[in-house]
């Protein structure tokens, strides 16, 4: 009443009271059923008392404290925690229902790190653990059925990227082989996802709409895997007549091209590369200044200009810069169709957002894992040397839940 301004720390300080009491709550609850268990006759007849313990359960308010006690059944001689069994706690169970609850939907929205701290309110749990609770879940793969009317759009863009991540081990901590500095633990998760463009909203922040992701773990000949199942939800989803241009919009990888291959689209460099290697290009030659002029030859599609330019500078610099000169042009010379129509801006072209992506759906969840830390569905599946994961399960949802 003294200082209203201080509102905000009041109401987390009645926050913070009302979770101690429904702790006080429980505890007090819990207590009591133990209790009428030590006393209930239809009990004595079977079970006797053996000992006592504290047992600390972290739920959703906090970390509830209570007295269990330890029966031993007169015939097997098995002892058992009765009130335990009762509640369906398993064995030395930390979490009650609701905080598990907690932990995995936050599980799906980020990171083991942060599910972690998130459930059980006061309370936090190690990674390990959220990715025990997690990897306890059974996910059936859901057949999906095509959609009653499939929908009619003029454009459809599919857009692809990949992240790379870091096994902290393969089987067990410390077998990581190492050469020179590097580890034989780099791997790369790929994503392509699908949409119909942006959300006709006002608002600066853009939307995809009707977006549809795909990933996993895809090497070599599985490449075509992960195409066919995009193209196959196109023409489940869409009628394929009425489509006038699929857009592909990526950084002209190899693997990304064989997508192009597949759905027949029309390829566009995404425009963070394209400035990236023409920036690049600029520097190599001690030319920064000369970044936009490089970006109207393009635009202009003058390429022997530019071509011709990047083997003069070339001749004058190090054989370093020299090498990057003739990455970068190189580049841009592979991609010069999927250039020309970033910049030419034909109809229904729209802007990239293939990092972003990565950064929220892929680097967030996977910057930091182990092997064991792999969402998987069922089981993952193992090489010929029963080593190595060689599989993870694709990802195929409206949202993508990892």
């Amino acid at each position: 009443m003294k200082e209203p301004s201080s509102f905000g720390e009041y109401a987390a300080q009645v926050g913070q009271i009302m979770r101690e009491l429904g702790c006080r709550i429980l505890s007090e609850a819990l207590e009591e059923c133990n209790t009428a268990l030590e006393d209930s006759v239809r009990r004595q007849r079977d079970w006797q008392i053996k000992d006592r313990a504290e047992k600390h359960l972290l739920t959703t308010l906090g970390t509830v404290s209570f007295t269990h006690t330890r029966f031993q059944h007169k015939t097997t001689k098995k002892t058992a925690y009765l009130l335990d069994r009762i509640m369906g706690l398993e064995p030395h169970a930390r979490l009650s229902m609701d905080a598990r609850e907690r932990l995995l939907e936050e599980a799906a929205r980020g990171s083991y790190e942060k599910a972690g701290e998130l459930s059980g309110g006061a309370g936090r749990v190690s990674r390990q653990t959220v990715m025990r609770h997690v990897h306890k879940q059974s996910f059936p793969v859901r057949k999906e059925e095509a959609p009653k009317e499939k929908r009619r759009v003029k454009y459809l863009y599919a857009e692809a990227d990949e992240d790379h991540i870091a096994l902290q081990f393969h089987e067990k901590k410390g077998d990581i082989k190492r050469w020179k500095g590097h580890g034989d633990n780099g791997r790369i998760i790929k994503l392509v996802y699908v949409h119909e463009g942006y959300q006709d909203k006002e608002s600066k922040r853009k939307e995809l709409k009707g977006v549809r992701y795909f990933g996993g773990l895809y090497g070599g000949k599985e490449n075509e895997t992960l195409w066919r199942e995009v193209k196959e939800y196109i023409e489940r989803t869409y009628e394929t007549e009425g489509i006038e241009r699929i857009y592909f919009q990526s950084d002209g990888g190899s693997w990304m091209k064989k997508g192009l291959e597949i759905l027949g689209g029309t390829f566009v460099l995404d425009e963070f590369h394209l400035r990236k290697y023409v920036r690049r290009l600029a520097r190599a030659a001690g030319e920064e200044e000369k970044e936009e002029e490089l970006m109207r030859w393009v635009e202009k599609g003058e390429r022997k200009k530019l071509r011709e330019w990047a083997e003069e500078k070339g001749e004058k610099v190090s054989e370093r810069e020299r090498k990057r000169m003739e990455e970068s042009e190189g580049y841009l010379e592979r991609n010069w169709k999927g250039v020309r129509t970033r910049v030419r801006k034909e109809e229904g072209v729209i802007g990239s957002s293939t990092e972003g992506h990565i950064s929220h759906v892929l680097s967030a969840r996977f910057s930091r894992i182990n092997r064991e830390d792999m969402w998987i569905e069922g089981k993952v599946k193992r090489g010929e040397g029963g080593s190595l994961p060689t599989q993870i399960p694709r990802y195929s949802y409206t949202i993508l839940v990892v």
